[in-house]
């Protein structure tokens, strides 16, 4: 599609070119000339304006057709007798309406064509011979002299310009280059932030889990807090880099947009509301199910402009509508977001596309302290082909209207209400305790536009009594009460509940009385949760499992599991972890030994690396599914993955996996896991887990050469070459229970992440990092094996490796960097890796050597 200049320009070309046409027809009628020209002239201007309107064709082509026909128009007037002395007008007429191009060709077979023109007077027609008269002889020289001189002219003025647009074209070249080495200075500079900024949330971590004076503990708070922002912008610094260097590629995979809203419910109700706004998160019910496109960035978007509306609203509250239209490639996915904040003058709004810009010296309403919050959404939006679009009325809030093209894979509704015949609900919230008339509309809409896409009864009244008279006239399955009004007469609303459900809608510090039959749905308040309740799928947001995380750790005993993964570590901390809920765990490290072992052995539940070389584990999983004759097709098979973007649990089952986990494993996520995937009589609440029994020295599983190795047999390491012994670091034995947390700290080490990983086990983690930097020579040689053979496919499994286990000891920084590698491997970005290869070699080696020194 041409620019909306260069169409301008085509369209006066077509209206010049039509004018000229049709001047020349009547020229032609009235002088008695060649009529069959007329159809000529007509099928020209019929090929120019079917060209411009279906934008057929280069536009070089259009340009020269346009001339050539203009040209052509000017020698068929030129060559009859009474329009000898009015050739070099009608020759200074194209020059000043072609002169727009900038092509010297035209003025070249312009004069060509003038002296054409002369000579064919002269020698066929005779009107210029010796016997012209004095007057006619000096009003064509003139005209000569006229002609040329401003072809001559309009030529100077062509080189001119050219001379001048190669100027703007260098200037604009070096703005660029400039922008790419400040991307890449920014690039830079974030990575070498994160390892100080890692070590004061990792120190300050540390020091909070000690007993502090009161007033020191407030400040290692506001420390933390700090180092979390500041992390926070780096991250931002190198999502905007990625922007600006053009390296932003979108993802074309399936997901679940309800997946993508979770995410950023979930983030929202982290946050402190220290304001108590009102945040409402409103889906149509019928936007297709699933769709394709990029989950992630759409998520990141969502994210950002939610973040800052809460930040700059004080009073009110934020409405998140999400939308869809048709279309024939899938549909447009439309978000709205809405806030009763501070908003924006109409200055501020046509600066707030610049890149860092800030509102005034103070604030910004759009972005974080480094203005970059919304180049990043907007760059992400342009990648997927969307856009934003923003209002506000004075300083009375701001609404961002987005816009994304999105495929469907399934176009079934994203929320389905099982027997909607059968519901009839009543809400029941006082309009005037709301500050802001904005608030009361938020959640009229929401209730309407769910009532209407479910096709279920519903009704509102805004006082008690209207709340007895639908108890009378209707026969009521849900109330739905706001917390004030809870407050105000709960032995009424305890007693309904005998015979209804009845929903209270709170903050999320609110809890009810142990013995209340009442269900709490925290806020934020969402279109999500009240289908999943409605459903009775309350697990789904999170009601059972927010019951179950207050009750004592459980215990999973009699439980015997499976885990497979090609990386060692992987294999001890998924042992060590779910060791610690007494579930006895095998390990093996192919998916080929894992197929074996089933066979031999009848398992509870599988935990299958995603990410393997050779035999992967979605190979894995449906060896493991056909064996015995079908008898694991239900046997509950955990995906163990470090690619945890929006819609990744869809993917996985998709695939055949009962669920995910991603690495390095995470004790909440698990214990959600185990408790979905596994019966209820493996669960043993009230229990302390068993003291994991870890000798300093043990090694994780390998293969057996001869099959799978007896359940009970003693791990055996793995031989190493002596060239690979000697590549390793020297290691310290583990001696001691004590961890030197302020040198880790300094190293780069993340201890309070790698802890939480390592179940909390400070013998465990400190094993982990033996094993970390035990393992360093010979994976870093598989590393460089694969990056001189270039095996891309190959060195990114690698690479992907690495990037669970530096996570998983708290390395932060070298994760990252292997994460970039192993992404530029899968989409065969050859010319990042070679740049970034030596890199991560450095850091893998400065990691190792400063734990080795420790």
């Amino acid at each position: 599609m041409r620019a909306r200049e260069q169409t301008s320009r085509h369209l006066l070309l077509a209206i010049i070119t039509t004018v000229s046409s049709g001047m020349l027809g009547l020229i032609t009628v009235a002088m008695g000339w060649e009529l069959w020209t007329l159809p000529l002239m007509a099928a020209g201007c019929f090929s120019v304006w079917s060209l411009h309107i279906a934008k057929l064709g280069p536009d070089i082509f259009y340009e020269d057709l346009c001339a050539g026909l203009i040209l052509l128009q000017f020698f068929f007037f030129g060559v009859h007798r009474s329009s000898l002395f009015d050739i070099p007008a009608v020759a200074c007429i194209i020059i000043l309406a072609l002169f727009s191009l900038n092509k010297k060709w035209i003025l070249y077979v312009l004069a060509a064509l003038y002296v054409l023109v002369l000579v064919y007077h002269a020698l066929i027609l005779h009107t210029i011979s010796r016997d012209i008269g004095f007057q006619d002889g000096l009003r064509l020289g003139l005209g000569a002299v006229v002609t040329f001189c401003g072809v001559a002219l309009a030529g100077y003025w062509i080189k001119q310009r050219s001379i001048q647009r190669k100027w703007y074209d260098h200037v604009f070249a070096e703005l660029e280059a400039s922008g790419r080495q400040n991307a890449v200075f920014l690039s830079n500079v974030s990575h070498e932030l994160r390892t100080p900024i890692n070590m004061v949330i990792g120190l300050s971590e540390v020091a909070l889990g000690k007993e502090l004076r009161p007033d020191i503990q407030a400040d290692m708070t506001s420390i933390q807090l700090a180092g979390k922002r500041l992390s926070s912008q780096i991250n931002n610094m190198l999502d905007y880099t990625e922007i600006v260097e053009g390296t932003l590629k979108p993802e074309r995979e399936e997901y679940m947009i309800t997946s993508v809203l979770n995410d950023v419910i979930t983030m929202t109700a982290l946050q402190s509301n220290r304001n108590h706004l009102e945040i409402v998160f409103d889906i149509d019910p019928k936007v297709p199910a699933v769709l394709i496109g990029d989950a992630e960035k759409i998520s990141h978007v969502l994210k950002i402009l939610v973040e800052n509306s809460i930040k700059f609203t004080e009073e009110g509250g934020v409405n998140v509508r999400i939308g869809y239209r048709p279309e024939h490639y899938g549909i447009n996915l439309i978000i709205d977001i809405c806030d009763t904040g501070i908003g924006m003058t109409d200055s501020q709004m046509t600066q707030m596309y610049d890149d860092f810009y800030q509102a005034d010296s103070g604030s910004s309403r759009l972005v974080g302290g480094l203005g970059l919050g919304l180049p990043i959404a907007r760059g992400l939006l342009n990648a997927m082909g969307g856009f934003i679009h923003f209002e506000s009325k004075g300083h009375q809030g701001l609404h961002a209207h987005i816009v994304i093209p999105q495929g469907v894979a399934d176009d079934q509704p994203c929320i389905v209400l099982d027997h909607a015949d059968q519901v009839c609900v009543a809400c029941y919230f006082r309009p005037e305790r709301y500050s802001c008339d904005e608030v009361r509309g938020y959640y009229d809409s929401l209730i309407l536009n769910l009532l209407r896409g479910l096709g279920i009864n519903g009704y509102q009244t805004h006082d008690l009594e209207g709340l007895f008279k639908l108890q009378r006239s209707h026969s009521l399955t849900h109330v739905f009460i706001a917390q004030s009004e809870y407050e105000e007469d709960r032995a009424y609303y305890e007693g309904l509940a005998d015979t209804l459900r009845v929903v209270v809608i709170a903050e999320k510090e609110f809890t009810l009385d142990s013995g209340s039959k009442l269900l709490i749905m925290h806020k934020p308040f969402s279109a999500l949760s009240v289908a999943n309740l409605l459903n009775g799928d309350l697990e789904a947001r999170g009601f059972a499992e927010s019951q179950a995380a207050g009750r004592k750790p459980f215990t999973c005993t009699g439980v015997r599991a499976l885990a497979v993964d090609d990386e060692e570590m992987n294999l001890v901390v998924a042992k060590g972890v779910l060791g610690s809920y007494g579930i006895e765990v095998d390990t093996c490290l192919s998916g080929k030994e894992a197929v074996a072992r089933c066979e031999a052995i009848p398992y509870d539940i599988i935990f299958l690396d995603h990410m393997m070389p050779g035999f992967d584990g979605v190979q894995t999983l449906k060896k493991i599914r056909e064996l015995l004759s079908g008898a694991y097709q239900d046997l509950p098979v955990i995906a163990l993955t470090a690619n945890t973007v929006s819609g990744a649990r869809e993917m996985f089952r998709s695939e055949g996996f009962t669920e995910f986990v991603p690495k390095p494993i995470e004790r909440t996520v698990l214990e959600r896991v185990l408790r979905k995937v596994l019966p209820d009589r493996s669960i043993q609440y009230g229990e302390d887990p068993p003291e994991r029994d870890m000798p300093e020295d043990e090694e994780p599983a390998v293969p057996a050469e001869d099959g799978p190795r007896a359940p009970d047999s003693v791990p055996v390491p793995a031989e190493r070459t002596e060239a690979a012994e000697a590549a390793e670091p020297a290691v310290p034995p583990a001696v001691g229970s004590g961890l030197p947390y302020d040198r880790l700290a300094r190293a780069g080490i993340d201890t309070a992440l790698g802890l939480d990983y390592c179940a909390g086990d400070e013998g465990f983690f400190r094993e982990m990092l033996r094993m970390f930097c035990a393992q360093s020579g010979s994976k870093k040689a598989e590393i460089v094996s694969l990056y001189e053979a270039a095996d891309w496919t190959d060195y990114a499994i690698k690479v992907h490796a690495l990037k669970s286990t530096a996570l998983t000891i708290g390395a932060t920084a070298l994760s990252a960097q292997a994460k970039e590698l192993e992404l530029a491997g899968k989409r065969g970005d050859v010319d990042f890796i070679l740049a970034r290869h030596a890199a991560l070699l450095r850091a893998y080696d400065e990691v190792c050597a400063r734990l080795a020194g420790i």
